[in-house]
Parts: structure tokens; C-alpha cells; sequence
């Protein structure tokens, strides 16, 4: 009889079991989802950017390298700051990706169209490079201690002679250029205009050693 008993009390809590599985899976397959909306993304670009064309051409070859950018700004994350030298990011807006990944295409178009160079090569395009530029972005942010806020570019070239490995020269650059809005929208669009500004000024400092 106590045998009977324990294996109705066993099938009893298997069926439990069964049931409270169940119950688990349909509730697993019904939870809320994630209806927060995505990210806002923005790109880093120059519009109708038309470089002074060079006074001649080098024949030489002219490889950039992949720019490199400083802790804080070596993400696809928008950077901000209220108080200095404290960083923030926007939670609900990006880059579409790193700014200084998005910069590399930039600064090939921007040195094609000068004229100056045989060919403007990144890698790991085949063949021999003559020149070489590096750019490091070392500060990329939106400042609001003024009103309408800022944000400042701040990067550095160096233009290397690759036969000889030595470096040409190195410079660094800066543009503060005022927000349009208060807003991520606003630093992606005043940050267009500060890389425009940057990337003339780039330009015309590594044509000097042709």
C-alpha cells in the first residue's frame, strides 16, 4: 500500500514538474520586448571639399595610414563635456563608426584631388609608397561651458619619407566650430565643419614636402 502511495505521490510531482515547465517556456515566450528605438547614427564627412590644386605634380605616391585617435575618442561613441576634464557620451547617438576610421577615405579623396601624387594609396593597397601621412585625432567633443556650445578637432600629421624613414614634419591642428543645436544633431554637424577646416589645413601643410 506505502508503495502504491509513493508512486502516485512520484507521477504527482512529475506532472507538477511538467506543468510549471510549461509554464515557464510560455511565459519565456511571451515577455515584453525591447521597443526602445535605435540609436540615431551620424557620419563623419566633408561635402564639396575642394583642395587648392598643387603647384605640380610629384609623381610620387602618397600612402595614408589608418588614423589612430587618443583614449576617450577611439570609439564610435559622440563625446561631450560639461566639465572638463570630465567625458560624456550621448546614450541614443553615435558615430556610424569610429570618427577616425571614417577619417581615412576623407583624407584619400582629399589628397587625390589635389593633383599632386601619382596615386593615393591606404593599405594594404599593393606597391611602393614614397610618402606616408599619419593623423592621430587627438580630441573629438562637443563643450557646453559656453553657449551655443563648441565642439573642437583637435589632430596631428606627420609626413614621413618612406626610402629614408624620416619624418618631414609634424603638426598639430585645431578647429572649434559652434553647434547648430544643443544636441547630438548639432555635434555631428558642427564637427563636419571642424574637419573641413582641419583637413585644408592638413593638406596644405603636407604638400610642402613634395
Amino acid at each position: 500500500m506505502t508503495g502504491a502511495i509513493d508512486r502516485g505521490r512520484k507521477r504527482g510531482i512529475a506532472r507538477f514538474g511538467g506543468m510549471l515547465l510549461a509554464a515557464l517556456t510560455l511565459g519565456g515566450c511571451t515577455l515584453p520586448q525591447d521597443q526602445s528605438p535605435p540609436a540615431q547614427s551620424y557620419l563623419l564627412e566633408v561635402g564639396t571639399f575642394a583642395p587648392a590644386p598643387a603647384r605640380r605634380a610629384s609623381g610620387k605616391t602618397l600612402l595614408v595610414a589608418p588614423p589612430k585617435a587618443a583614449p576617450g575618442f577611439d570609439s564610435n561613441r559622440i563625446a561631450y563635456t560639461r566639465q572638463p576634464p570630465k567625458l560624456d557620451y550621448y546614450k541614443d547617438s553615435v558615430w556610424s563608426d569610429a570618427p577616425a576610421r571614417m577619417l581615412q577615405p576623407i583624407l584619400v579623396r582629399a589628397f587625390e584631388a589635389t593633383g599632386a601624387f601619382k596615386a593615393v594609396v591606404s593599405p594594404p593597397a599593393p606597391g611602393l609608397a614614397n610618402l606616408r601621412v599619419d593623423v592621430d585625432v587627438i580630441r573629438l567633443q562637443q563643450e557646453f561651458m559656453s553657449q551655443p556650445s563648441r565642439v573642437r578637432l583637435m589632430a596631428r600629421i606627420k609626413v614621413v619619407d618612406l626610402k629614408s624613414g624620416h619624418v618631414l614634419g609634424t603638426q598639430v591642428f585645431e578647429a572649434v566650430e559652434p553647434a547648430p543645436s544643443e544636441d547630438a544633431n548639432g555635434a555631428a554637424r558642427a564637427a563636419n565643419a571642424a574637419v573641413q577646416k582641419v583637413l585644408e589645413q592638413m593638406v596644405r601643410f603636407a604638400l610642402r614636402y613634395l
